[in-house]
């Protein structure tokens, strides 16, 4: 079989996942929708390699509803979100439900210890107080930060989420001193107290991002760092990615792209001295 064949046969498969998913009546979190997204996942695995997956993207029917699969995943993604974040919540013992029961615990845990290894090593003073943009209804990373030492700001521009988020680090850790802002990032202005800003994946659409970028490199200081998370590959259909020239006129650091796991991409850039 040649290569075009089996790209054919893997932009079918993706097309036929989304429409099955697409056509469900409600889309509610239980065994069978993760089954099923579970299998659209596994098709847009970091593990097929960049040649492979250009020619599954330049599939017109795959270009055709790669915004709906968008849509579509970040509606799922915060449905999730708040499954888990009531579900802990509501919990007598949320730390073990979060380590033995939640999915993904396992992979926040060393992406962000990745990031916060890599923002250590790259900065010239100790890291101190820390941005989450983005943070959600299940702010993990925001507690993997705090876990790690760091001064922690959790911002959303969905108030129930954030507010939800606050339960769960509550709950979590009764202790935290993590504030919780509501407001989009666009209009927060006191953005130069911070040494590093984390964007979560799943902040704005692609234009959206070239907005923020600006309006990050106004606000924060000079030599603070910025962690963008994004995607390469097929996992482009999840989520708009930021690539080294989006993110101008910041200077780009470090550049991670795995492929296994299924990690976000990660990039990290400074604003020049």
């Amino acid at each position: 079989m040649t290569i075009a064949n089996h790209v054919g046969i893997h932009a079918s498969q993706i097309v036929d996942v989304y429409e099955q998913i697409h056509s469900m009546e409600t889309l509610t979190i239980n065994a069978q929708t993760m089954a099923v997204f579970d299998r659209f996942l596994g098709l847009l695995s970091n593990e097929h390699g960049s040649e492979f997956a250009e020619q599954v993207l330049a599939e017109a029917k795959i270009k055709a509803i790669k915004p709906q699969i968008q849509h579509l995943f970040s509606l799922a993604s915060s449905m999730y979100e708040r499954h888990w974040a009531e579900r802990l919540v509501n919990s007598d013992a949320p730390e073990q439900v979060l380590r033995e029961e939640y999915p993904y615990f396992k992979h926040y845990q060393r992406a962000t210890g990745l990031e916060i290894n890599a923002i250590n090593s790259l900065s010239a003073e100790p890291v101190k107080r820390v941005l989450m943009v983005g943070s959600g209804a299940l702010p993990l990373t925001s507690m993997a930060l705090h876990n790690a030492g760091l001064q922690v700001d959790n911002l959303d521009i969905q108030q129930d989420d954030l507010l939800l988020g606050k339960q769960v680090c509550g709950a979590l850790s009764a202790d935290n001193q993590m504030d919780f802002i509501h407001n989009d990032i666009c209009d927060q202005a006191d953005l130069a107290q911070y040494d590093v800003i984390w964007l979560a994946a799943l902040v704005g659409d692609a234009q959206l991002k070239d907005k923020i970028i600006a309006h990050l490199y106004e606000q924060m200081r000079p030599g603070a760092q910025l962690v963008v998370r994004t995607a390469f590959n097929l996992r482009t259909l999840l989520y708009p990615s930021v690539d080294e020239a989006g993110l101008a006129p910041f200077q780009l650091k470090l550049k991670i792209q795995t492929y296994a796991d299924n990690f976000h991409s990660i990039l990290i850039a400074h604003k020049p001295v």
